[in-house]
């Protein structure tokens, strides 16, 4: 039987959608306002064409909190190495969210672009037709040879890492042994090099490699920041630490934040590593969930075959799927905590992707990762911090956790894993406001039939176990 109550809470929490009764207090609890400080320069580099190129990062702090010593996050965009910034809506949310609740947040950029394929120029004219046709601008850009994907993906990881000793070197209030970096796809896939790719895991293709073949073919013109004049030379990048702001602390991380990106390898991630929380979609068409090719989905489902070159010209990947089954199988894996959101395969043209977050579910990230980190920053006594997900335990939307049906209206059947006690469940809207909360001791069917039609995310707790579905309540 269960007893359904309102809910009526503060109205920074309706914005975030995080139950005032199940907040914690450790950076965990929205309660700041956030000033930002842009266009910080954090160093000079040069970029793939040869150009020159100033790093800058967006600041975000707590406002009169007086805290001497804050943990400080580290956040790093999306846009597949070739687009993007630091302001993007996504990683300039998920910093507020995280300054709203004490920590100092950075989103940086970095450098971006690599050289196309010549091989493809051909192939790369009409995919740009039909991109233009499906809504995907500029897709010929994606026809990279793969040791430069990994080579924008390198230079990622050394602009990362000179941020992440800015932040400890030359940003006050800053504790430095509690500094974490998330990223959001190509982001993400920076994040998890930054926090797993260790020295002697320093690919040998971001070594010099011979000069690229032929000119720029004008498929491509519009790919690069100067054109035809970019240059064609591939020289070293040089370590992996990169070459910005050496001295004094180093680029050591406490934890990693990823959404939607993945690893090149499996093998970067050895035991006593920094803990990890990511989020992905199930159909992610865009960078894969399990073990495949970045944008292979995307172009098979949405833009036809005449793009089918594009994936065999990019690296494999794994993604949060892939991750947490390797995870679960590691021995003394690090703490891991993953969510894997339901998403709806979507029919050509494709209005989406799997690949898109909203506000709304980057706050409740920012809420589920705060949770995750917060005994890191603040252990809880003699017996130190455990993290759910130690020992491969993590936590999981593909638990035998359903909803249905769904769309729903009237009655919405819950169906809950054995063995567990009560699971507080609350209903948001999309605008984050809490509409409706319950309690369950066990699988049940809710009558739902005071709530508006619309999308609704449920969320479902247990103990420190946490899980999001979505819903769509029908006319």
């Amino acid at each position: 039987m269960s007893v359904f109550f309102r809910c009526y809470v503060c109205s920074i929490l309706l914005i975030l959608g995080i139950p005032a009764l199940f907040a914690q207090n450790c950076y965990t609890t929205p309660a700041f306002e956030v000033w930002v400080e842009q266009d910080v320069p954090y160093g000079q580099v040069e970029a793939y064409c040869g150009l020159s190129q100033n790093l800058s990062m967006d600041i975000y702090r707590p406002v009169g909190d007086g805290n001497l010593l804050r943990p400080a996050v580290v956040l790093i965009h999306g846009g597949a190495f070739l687009t993007g910034d630091k302001g993007s809506y996504d990683v300039a949310e998920a910093a507020r969210a995280f300054a709203s609740r004490g920590y100092l947040a950075v989103s940086i950029n970095y450098r971006l672009g690599f050289h196309k394929s010549v091989f493809y120029a051909n192939e790369a004219t009409n995919c740009a037709l039909l991109g233009a046709l499906a809504g995907i601008n500029n897709p010929q850009c994606l026809y990279a040879y793969d040791k430069e994907v990994v080579r924008s993906l390198c230079r990622g990881v050394q602009d990362a890492r000179g941020a992440i000793r800015f932040v400890k070197n030359q940003i006050d209030s800053v504790d430095v042994d509690n500094v974490f970096v998330g990223g959001s796809s190509a982001g993400g896939f920076i994040a998890l090099a930054v926090g797993y790719m260790g020295e002697d895991e320093w690919p040998a293709d971001a070594g010099a490699l011979p000069d690229i073949y032929g000119g720029i073919p004008l498929a491509y013109w519009g790919c690069h920041a100067n054109g035809a004049l970019c240059s064609l030379e591939r020289p070293a990048l040089g370590p992996a630490q990169g070459e910005l702001n050496l001295g004094g602390n180093d680029a050591s991380v406490k934890g990693v934040l990823n959404i939607f990106g993945g690893l090149l390898s499996l093998g970067w991630i050895d035991e006593g590593e920094p803990p990890l929380y990511a989020y992905h979609q199930d159909n992610d068409l865009v960078s894969p969930c399990t073990q495949g090719k970045p944008f292979d989905a995307t172009l098979a489902q949405c833009v036809l075959n005449a793009c089918s070159a594009i994936p065999n010209t990019w690296p494999a990947s794994y993604g949060s799927c892939a991750i947490q089954e390797y995870l679960d199988t590691l021995a003394n894996a690090p703490a891991h905590e993953v969510w894997i959101d339901n998403c709806p395969l979507p029919s050509f043209p494709c209005s989406y992707s799997c690949h898109e977050v909203t506000m709304a579910s980057v706050n409740q990230i920012v809420a589920n990762a705060a949770q995750f980190w917060s005994c890191l920053i603040c252990p809880p006594g003699p017996g130190g911090c455990v993290l759910v997900g130690t020992a491969g335990h993590t936590r999981n939307s593909a638990e035998a956790i359903s909803l249905a049906p769904n769309p729903v209206r009237g009655e919405l059947r819950v169906t809950l894993p054995e063995g567990r006690d009560i699971w507080r469940v609350a209903f948001f809207n999309l605008a984050g406001q809490c509409v409706l909360r319950t309690l369950l001791s066990g699988s049940t069917t809710l009558d739902i039939g005071e709530l508006s039609p619309g999308f609704y995310l449920v969320r479902l707790e247990h103990g420190e176990s946490a899980i999001t579905r979505k819903i769509v309540v029908r006319w």
